[in-house]
């Protein structure tokens, strides 16, 4: 959708959002503002929203998802009443949902003068103050491969951001439950790697080498591999849901109990 078609859906209307460990209803007023109440706790937030200049919609809540800007390019699901909200990497974030008006009555909290501009820089302004995202690493971490490890004394920062780094060229390293959510993955060498455990939620694996890696039990939810090589990995348990298979093979991959749950599969091979 472009911006015109995006500020039509949203401007002064109920989005309900959903991904696997998401769901709440977001009012987005036409000052620019936005509340929100989620659907399956009493838990409220408000914010703000506007669309960027390549067509994106852009959101940023006060508390949730720790204050950071966050845009999305939307499409509209064929043949259905819900729309789908992509990440900048084309992982699918969320289905959503619309309501007219503000459906749930959420309040919202504006500031005077606020105009309706909707320009990307009032955003990207507010994100130079607000709080910036902790960086969890797994416990085993330091565990893995010594090439991987960053040094004694090395921060939890720099350990994660080191494992992230290196792990776009290791065939067969030993990565059992790291920490690699969001991580930029494009094109990487993973092939018989160990990834036990691994988080690799909404990380960019498209066209990755993961041939013979070990995947079982990981964690890949809302994550980006189109065109990936999956062949002969061990899948057994582990979790796609709302991930883009487009395109990936999983031939001779061991799939065992493994979630596929709102996956992309266009031309998937082997499953």
């Amino acid at each position: 959708m472009d911006a015109g078609e995006i500020f039509s859906l949203v401007n002064d209307n109920t989005l309900r959002l959903v991904a696997s460990d998401f769901d709440a209803h977001v009012y987005y007023s036409p000052d620019g503002a936005l509340a929100a109440s989620s659907v399956t706790i009493y838990n409220l937030d408000n914010g703000s929203w506007d669309i960027k200049s390549d067509d994106k919609l852009c959101i940023k809540f006060r508390v949730w998802y720790y204050g950071d800007v966050n845009c999305y390019t939307v499409y509209e699901e064929p043949a259905s009443d819900k729309y789908l909200l992509f990440t900048t990497n084309g992982s699918l974030a969320y289905t959503a949902t619309v309501k007219s008006g503000n459906s749930e009555n959420l309040k919202v909290k504006t500031k005077k003068g606020t105009e309706a501009t909707f320009v990307r820089s009032n955003l990207e302004r507010d994100q130079g103050t607000s709080r910036p995202r902790p960086a969890p690493v797994a416990a085993s971490a330091q565990q893995a491969d010594p090439a991987i490890a960053s040094g004694p004394g090395a921060s939890s920062k720099e350990i994660n951001h080191t494992v992230k780094s290196m792990a776009k060229d290791c065939p067969g390293c030993n990565l059992k439950e790291v920490d690699l959510r969001k991580a930029n993955l494009i094109g990487a060498n993973l092939k018989g790697a160990d990834l036990r455990g691994a988080d690799l939620s909404r990380a960019n694996l498209r066209r990755a080498n993961l041939e013979g890696a070990d995947l079982s039990g990981a964690t890949l939810l809302s994550a980006n591999l189109p065109g990936a090589n999956l062949r002969d990995a061990d899948l057994t348990g582990a979790d796609f849901t709302g991930s883009n298979l487009i395109q990936a093979d999983f031939t001779g991959a061991t799939v065992e109990k493994t979630i596929l749950d709102n996956t992309l599969q266009e031309g998937v091979k082997g499953l």
